[in-house]
């Protein structure tokens, strides 16, 4: 039984399984070997392709194809272990960080109904809680898997006549559907990055050169021999390999792109080459591929537990969480996946109802009084109603602040021409740090008789010609400095400057704070920065609930390019005209309700009230000329 089962076994298969889900792995872990191992996720997703074309192609040509069938299948394979994760995490967060279970439920409930890709892009605003610390990011894969799961058979179905008598015009199909959804992808990648990488429509060309590598695979056999097919194998090895190792740079396009091609095309080859090497029978290869599954499943909220409780500080933490993820992957593997008993229809289907419903329920209902064992619910209730409460009076949405996810048209220009005949108008321009400190700065501004102007935008650097890291909305400086400024300069009395300073290069800083002193010195309009503020690896709420409850200190947390950035900006050119306001020693981090920061990285309106003082010396008793 076991040769036999051995015989039809591809190992290339296996071994690229094994690849793929190393290389993932090691980049959450942080290991920087696997500096691209991102990538492994679209390796998968060519597997994928390929091994559902021959599993619907072969019942199909056997006359026992169903989609009912199929769909059961898949379900019985993806689901099991997908609510034993989420179950076992479901009672770690109410147990020990039960500020996060909102949360959690929140993208628990999108995960089993696999639509979490659509959750997490529709999520991705400024203001959605970040993506390093969902507990279930990874299911955006297994959502997209599952939605090629439920087109790719009506697909083939459907096409199925034309395949048996114009071979050659549907293979053109194929190679016309992956033109189409590569197109969309390289559409979306230039003004929607984030559609691009979680849609399905935008990774089905994955899929689909899986497939075709299915249906011209057989007729190679008969012109290349073996030890060519094995050679050239080990080219394309060297090459995926080397793309993972960061060694050929991927990312510089963004992802997915062209650059994608690459580890999606050394797939298809190694497929389409069918080679037989002894190293894919190695047993810790064929044994990584076989757990792959659960390993997965279980690697990343391991990864985000051990951000939580600060478990991943040093690079002997992480190996030894590393290798408790294929122990747990493990077993999983032995106690879920392969039990038959999860695979039932009736164990499947009350399975999944109760998770959507929990799941569901806890989003609904008041659950920091009665579903957090944290006893802290007016901090958790803080974390996760302040940005729908407080967000908008905080950053003047609209009429000062523009979001990155919308477009230069819903600023509202006018307020900029609202100059005071009376009163001295001040400036305040920057990116979202610039724009935390707008509710404070209107407040001292009143108290001032002074007239504040705002021009802020997320993710944005505020020099001339400024071209982002990040993906804010630049035009919003470009039609500051290229129109506004030129024209009324002159009724302007001084700028408030504040961004993220830390998220650019020294290099680039210099640039940038040259350029800014050079426009406004040619106007003699005095520039006062607001300093980098510190950030954290964690929301800071999770931070005071973890301190209390763990005596965890917070500054385990601290980002370490932050002070660095505050360094290098207390020696440069504007030192004179610098607000330090990093990590400072007076600041209240917490009342019984309340927290400096709502998040990780932005000050709460608690938070940028306690710099008052400190803005009013520096801002507002000080004469603009």
């Amino acid at each position: 039984m076991l040769k036999a089962a051995q015989n039809n076994i591809r190992y290339d298969i296996v071994f690229l399984r094994c690849v793929a889900v190393v290389a993932v792995v090691c980049y959450h872990f942080d290991f920087k070997i696997f500096r691209d191992g991102y990538a492994g996720v679209d390796v998968f997703f060519v597997l994928s392709g390929f091994l559902m074309t021959q599993m619907i192609s072969q019942k199909i040509e056997e006359g026992k194809f169903t989609l009912a069938g199929f769909y059961y299948r898949r379900l019985a394979r993806i689901v099991p272990g997908l609510l034993a994760v989420l179950l076992i995490f479901f009672i770690l967060i109410y147990c020990f960080l039960g500020i996060k279970l909102y949360d959690f439920s929140r993208f628990a409930f999108s995960s089993s109904l696999f639509v979490s890709n659509i959750h997490y892009y529709r999520a991705a605003g400024y203001f959605a809680p970040s993506s390093q610390l969902n507990f279930l990011l990874h299911t955006w894969s297994l959502s997209v898997e599952w939605q090629f799961y439920m087109v790719y058979p009506l697909l083939l179905l459907g096409l199925q006549p034309l395949r048996k008598r114009q071979g050659k015009v549907f293979i053109l199909l194929i190679c016309v559907l992956i033109f189409v959804s590569f197109a969309i992808m390289s559409y979306y990648m230039r003004f929607d990055a984030k559609f691009a990488f979680y849609m399905f429509p935008t990774r089905a060309w994955e899929f689909l050169v899986g497939a075709l590598v299915y249906f011209q695979t057989p007729w190679l056999k008969n012109y290349i021999s073996l030890r060519i097919r094995n050679l050239l194998a080990v080219l394309l090895i060297g090459l995926l390999v080397l793309s993972m190792f960061g060694l050929i740079r991927l990312t510089h396009m963004g992802w997915p792109s062209v650059s994608t091609w690459l580890p999606v095309g050394c797939t298809a080859g190694i497929l389409w080459l069918a080679p037989e090497l002894s190293l894919f029978r190695l047993p810790v290869v064929v044994y990584l591929a076989r757990i792959s599954y659960s390993w997965y499943l279980w690697h990343w909220p391991i990864v985000v537990l051990c951000t939580y409780f600060a478990w991943n500080q040093t690079q002997e933490q992480r190996i030894l969480f590393f290798f408790l993820s294929i122990v747990l992957g493990s077993v999983a593997y032995f106690l879920v996946e392969r039990r038959a008993v999860f695979r039932k229809p009736a164990v499947l289907t009350a399975s999944i109802l109760i998770t959507v419903c929990i799941t569901f329920s806890i989003t609904q209902i008041s659950w920091p009084k009665y579903l957090t064992a944290d006893n802290l619910p007016d901090i958790a209730d803080f974390q996760r109603r302040y940005t729908a409460l407080f967000a908008d009076e905080q950053y003047n949405f609209g009429k000062g602040h523009l979001l990155a996810n919308s477009p230069f048209q819903a600023f509202d220009q006018r307020e900029l021409y609202k100059f005071s005949d009376t009163l001295p108008n001040y400036l305040l321009i920057g990116d979202c740090h610039a724009g935390m400190f707008s509710a404070t700065l209107r407040d001292l501004a009143h108290k001032h008789d002074v007239h504040l102007l705002q021009a802020t935008g997320d993710e944005t650097f505020p020099a001339p010609n400024v071209q982002s890291v990040f993906q804010g909305p630049t035009e919003l400086m470009h039609y500051m400095y290229g129109t506004y400024l030129p024209k009324h300069m002159g009724k302007i009395d001084k700028v408030i400057l504040s961004a993220n300073y830390a998220g650019y290069s020294k290099k680039q800083l210099e640039a940038y704070l040259r350029q800014i002193d050079a426009f406004f010195g040619q106007y003699a309009v005095p520039v006062i920065y607001i300093g980098q503020t510190e950030s954290y690896q964690i929301e800071y709420p999770v931070i005071e609930v973890l301190r209390k409850r763990f005596a965890i200190h917070p500054a385990k947390y601290l980002r370490p390019e932050r002070y660095n950035a505050n360094k290098f900006l207390k020696a440069s050119s504007i030192a004179s005209r610098y607000i330090d306001v990093y990590n400072h020693p007076d600041i209240l981090r917490a009342d019984t309700a309340s927290t400096y920061f709502y998040d990780a990285d932005h000050l709460s309106i608690f938070g940028t009230q306690q710099y008052a003082k400190l803005l009013e010396e520096r801002i507002f008793l000080k004469q603009p000329r």
